[in-house]
């Protein structure tokens, strides 16, 4: 199913009538704000993928529950989703923890800026709740007989910079996508999303933004310049397999905390992605463009994983001239199908990999393991807004240490890397190597590529087991070492 959106929709921003400025705050650019209502365009653009903001159970939109126990949510006559139902589904917002030790919430968030250390942000409050728009999610209570947490709103952190609370705040969305399984008769897990958004509030209501409510709304900005963020997550062990990030330099510490969550610690920088938008009269489409439009107003985003993204940045490449006129920032990290083939990139058990990147368009699954190399595709526009810089690529992958030595069949002494990357007419070899391995994971990093279609090639290497063998030539004798070490002509081995 097409993960395009067309809709006015409510989360978003304004890029007008901001607060005051410091001089490295920057309202995000927002697509929607150049939609101009009841008029007959529509405009074309990109979505970040940080997901929804509020937590819903139930079928929308016909049904929306308040808790499993809410008739219209019948569980007992409930069946599984299909192409004819689409079944009961969960998007529980999950909120900080608690305890140091429940279940399915946020444990702290933190930020470091420049060379000095991290520092906990404080949670301030919940996202203000419209009360106009009940039909985009109600929050609900957790019931565990049935593997559902709670559903919460998104959290609200504030830092304190010289003693000072900052205006600029962080809104945090960490959430499931959940479906009711009637044969097992509880809740499965689909995919897991999280996502922290710089923010400041207005006291005015602006449907453009990430929420309005009576007198108050969210305005999103852009990162702060030279920061890390770190998440600390209490987190399915459900969740397995292979994660895409927005994240530069990506770090992952993973261990057990009750029976069913691990702790999860998620560090790095944010990506600047760059972006585009343009609009167009409904009766000036073209039929590429028409296959991507199926609402009857607003803005027509396409999500940066799907798997029509190839053909979609296509299409728009040609009409924008390819020139990216906008960027935005994004600090994301999101579940995603490890559908891999191969048995050392099959376990279920535990998540096996990140993969990382500030193009426009990625794959939305993992990378896959084919003559003996892990390939990953990208796709982006060419120059920046000037029509002359080119737009540089990042790829960041971490992998289990355990899981690469499989797929080459490596011993456990150190290993090496290389990048190729191609496409477009063009192969460039990135020298890279593998930034460290620690803890269990090896971290591998390629920077500095342009951008059109491109496949990412990363092929490991280890060196071989040297050994020394004796030669003797009559009274000479000889040591020799190497992988596959042989005499000399004229010399036996002893």
């Amino acid at each position: 199913m097409k993960k395009i959106i067309a809709a006015c929709l409510f989360l978003g921003l304004v890029v007008t009538a901001t607060p005051a400025l410091s001089v490295e705050d920057k309202p995000a650019f927002f697509a929607a704000d150049l939609h101009k209502p009841n008029d007959q365009s529509r405009v074309f653009s990109l979505s970040d993928d940080s997901g929804t903001s509020f937590s819903q159970l139930g079928t929308w939109p016909t049904k929306i529950c308040t808790s499993t126990s809410d008739p219209q949510c019948d569980l007992s006559n409930a069946q599984s989703p299909s192409e004819t139902n689409p079944g009961i589904m969960a998007q529980p917002m999950l909120v900080p923890c608690a305890t140091a030790d429940a279940s399915d919430c946020i444990e702290s968030i933190e930020i470091k800026r420049g060379n000095l250390g991290y520092t906990k942000l404080t949670f301030e409050k919940y996202m203000p709740r419209n009360p106009n728009l009940d039909l985009d999610g109600k929050e609900f209570p957790s019931d565990y007989s049935v593997n559902l947490p709670g559903g919460g709103a998104a959290s609200i952190w504030t830092e304190v910079i010289d003693g000072k609370v900052s205006d600029l705040k962080f809104l945090v969305s960490y959430q499931y996508a959940m479906y009711y399984d009637a044969k097992f008769k509880k809740f499965i897990l689909q995919n897991v999303r999280l996502g922290i958004r710089p923010v400041k509030e207005i006291a005015e209501s602006k449907w453009s933004s990430l929420w309005y409510s009576e007198g108050s709304s969210g305005i999103q900005y852009d990162f702060p310049r030279d920061i890390e963020l770190r998440a600390t997550i209490h987190m399915t062990n459900e969740a397995a397999g292979w994660f895409k990030a927005r994240i530069e330099g990506p770090e992952i510490k993973i261990s057990p905390l009750n029976n069913r969550n691990n702790r999860v610690v998620v560090s790095g920088s944010p990506v600047t992605v760059p972006t585009f938008a343009y609009q167009k009269n409904l009766n000036e489409f073209s039929d590429e463009e028409k296959k991507y439009t199926n609402a009857a107003k607003g803005v027509i985003f396409a999500e940066p994983g799907m798997r029509e993204i190839f053909g979609y940045i296509e299409m728009a490449r040609k009409v924008v001239n390819d020139i990216a006129a906008y960027s935005n920032t994004y600090w994301t990290l999101n579940s995603t199908p490890w559908d891999n083939a191969n048995k050392c990139l099959q376990d279920t058990s535990r998540v096996l990999g990140i993969v990382s990147t500030n193009a426009m368009g990625y794959e939305g699954a993992s990378p896959k393991f084919e003559n003996g190399f892990l390939n990953y595709r990208v796709t982006g526009l060419h120059y920046a807004a000037d029509g002359k810089t080119p737009n540089l690529g990042t790829y960041d992958l971490l992998l289990r240490s355990d899981a690469a030595r499989c797929l080459y069949g490596f011993s456990d002494s150190p290993v090496s890397a290389v990048v190729s990357i191609s496409g477009a007419g063009d192969t460039t070899n990135v020298a890279t190597t593998v930034v460290n391995e620690k803890d269990g994971w090896l971290k591998l990093k390629a920077a500095g590529f342009t951008f059109s279609e491109k496949s990412i090639k990363v092929k490991l290497t280890q060196a071989g087991k040297k050994s020394t063998i004796t030669c003797v030539k009559g009274k000479v004798t000889k040591k020799v070492t190497a992988e596959k070490p042989k005499c000399p002509a004229g010399y036996k081995k002893r």
